[in-house]
């Protein structure tokens, strides 16, 4: 069985534009945040040449191309990934459910320890909302502040507008 993968590079607008001119046979996603990222997923290898790939382990919905992302970046040791992954997997999803949901991808990366949790949301108040949620607070277990022992590192957010194309 082929994998579904998650390519990811950073650079100007201009430039990955040209990109996506030069590969009309994929489907790009850009957006920013203080830079732009380009983001698509495939098979096969990537057609950045400094980027970053990732195994899409869980997919939902479709990604849009307007909207907000959050992409929940976690670090996690080689020994934790087994034990992340199937948590992961066993956890009920009820960001799904949520107004305003669009998408959510589990990524792992190729290189490196962070994960990737995206989620996309038609607006970012709907993502607000998902966050101030008690769905939320259970799906992340906000009774613990101790983080788990296979983190390698504390988790971070980066937030992203999706480009409207012209």
């Amino acid at each position: 069985m082929v994998k579904t993968k998650a390519f990811m590079t950073n650079g100007t607008y201009a430039f990955l534009k040209k990109l996506e001119q030069k590969h009309d046979h994929l489907s790009f996603y850009f957006m920013k945040n203080h830079d732009t990222l380009a983001y698509y997923e495939g098979i096969g290898k990537s057609v950045f040449t400094a980027g970053r790939v990732y195994d899409i382990l869980l997919s939902k919905g479709l990604i849009e191309k307007q909207g907000f992302v959050a992409m929940n970046h976690i670090p996690v040791t080689t020994d934790g990934r087994p034990v992340f992954e199937e948590r992961f997997k066993q956890r009920q999803h009820a960001v799904e459910t949520m107004p305003g949901f669009q998408a959510f991808r589990l990524l792992k990366p190729k290189k490196g320890l962070a994960y990737i949790v995206l989620t996309q949301w038609k607006r970012e108040a709907y993502f607000n909302e998902w966050r101030e949620s008690k769905a939320f607070e259970k799906a992340h277990n906000k009774q613990s502040v101790k983080q788990p022992a296979y983190f390698a590192d504390r988790p971070f957010l980066k937030t992203y507008t999706m480009i409207k194309e012209e």
